[in-house]
């Protein structure tokens, strides 16, 4: 991802409300030249991890069946998840040879993400090759039956929004990361931290009776965060704006004053569970009843901060907070954590709530509806899961 312009596009892309710092041209520079020393690094790194496990690891991979499918003996026991011998395999490479990472996997088992910043994609279900959208995004984008969904590279970056008829709408001014779709509904935040929605490709609106910052959706479940408050766990169903349910922050989050560093956290939910990263520690509540478990550790992410200030909707001013680089992704079944460290690379980790069943390996990994998504080698395949 090119970071400092995705950072750029959140502190400018609400004019009316945000007040860019003075100094921002110099730590642009300052940004651009610290992220290019990073991705040589990373790469470094990357090369030195490959001749390592070629020397110490000769055999890496082994046949599991079905027509030459191979899974990394790291993650031994994905066959009790997942169907391997019915998964699909497709190239890290597009047809122009740029190099492609997946950033998004929708509930219909299609893949969309970027070589450089123009968009790929395949499926549903996996099938076919790799095929462009002919169109660039600025930060990572979402996918799910018949939409895809991207913010601009400008400065001030609208988002994009492409319809199953190959329909591209300009939803206005409403940016900001992450994005999620699930049952063809589009929400994300905003510059100002208010969640909004739209059906489809159709104009996004505010969603109604909601407040706070999106870290979760299941449709028609949204699940917003005020970190000011200790009751500050919302979940708000987008079709009516109705307030479900109210709850305290989750274990391990801490309640946030303006002087306080703001803490980094991740969430992710499905119809069952809702799941959040907090501390190096992924944990589950069961949304029944909220009987939180605590699972396995993860590994650790980069932070990525950019300082500026923002004017938030209800009069706050606060300093922008930095994130991780990673994320949390939710099936219906499982639950997938991937993360981006330097150095190091990416590393992921696939959580089975029923079983209590974890595995961790190399490379990047995401779930939604009953598809999972992860690295094979050189290449990526996707499986459902069982």
């Amino acid at each position: 991802m090119d970071d400092v312009e995705s950072r750029l596009r959140d502190v400018l892309g609400d004019p009316g409300r945000t007040v860019p710092p003075g100094d921002l041209a110099d730590r642009v520079h300052r940004g651009v030249a610290v992220r290019r020393r990073r991705r040589r690094a990373l790469a470094l790194a990357a090369a030195a991890c490959a001749v390592a496990l070629a020397v110490a690891v000769p055999v890496a991979w082994r046949q599991v069946g079905g027509q030459g499918t191979t899974v990394a003996n790291s993650v031994n026991g994905f066959g009790d998840l997942v169907d391997i011998p019915g998964s699909v395999a497709f190239a890290g490479e597009t047809s122009d040879g740029g190099d492609f990472f997946p950033e998004a996997v929708g509930e219909d088992g299609s893949v969309l993400g970027r070589a450089g910043k123009g968009l790929w994609e395949t499926g549903p279900e996996g099938a076919g090759p790799l095929r462009p959208l002919n169109a660039v995004s600025g930060a990572a984008p979402a996918i799910g039956p018949g939409v895809r969904v991207w913010p601009g590279t400008n400065f001030v970056a609208p988002l994009y929004c492409r319809d199953q008829n190959g329909t591209t709408t300009v939803m206005e001014n409403m940016v900001g990361t992450p994005l999620w779709v699930s049952g063809g509904t589009i929400v994300g935040s905003d510059t100002t931290l208010r969640p909004w929605t739209a059906k489809g490709c159709a104009k996004g609106a505010a969603v109604p009776g909601a407040s706070g910052e999106a870290v979760a959706f299941s449709y028609p479940d949204l699940f917003v965060v005020d970190p000011f408050k200790a009751d500050g766990l919302r979940q708000v169903d987008v079709e009516s704006g109705a307030l479900v349910a109210e709850r305290p922050l989750p274990e391990g989050v801490n309640v946030r004053t303006g002087a306080d560093r703001w803490q980094l956290w991740l969430g992710a939910a499905n119809r069952d569970t809702f799941a959040w990263v907090v501390d190096g520690v992924l944990r589950t509540a069961d949304r029944a009843d909220w009987r939180v478990t605590e699972g396995p550790r993860v590994p650790p992410a980069e932070e990525m901060d950019w300082s500026g200030r923002v004017q938030l909707a209800d009069g706050r001013s606060l300093n922008t907070y930095p994130h991780l680089s990673g994320r949390l992704t939710a099936g219906d079944r499982l639950i997938v954590y991937t993360a981006g460290k330097i150095p190091g690379g990416w590393r992921s980790l696939v959580y089975d709530p029923r079983s209590g069943q974890s595995f961790e390996f190399q490379g990047v990994a995401y779930a939604a509806g009953d598809w999972l998504l992860w690295n094979d080698g050189a290449s990526y395949r996707l499986a459902r899961v069982r």
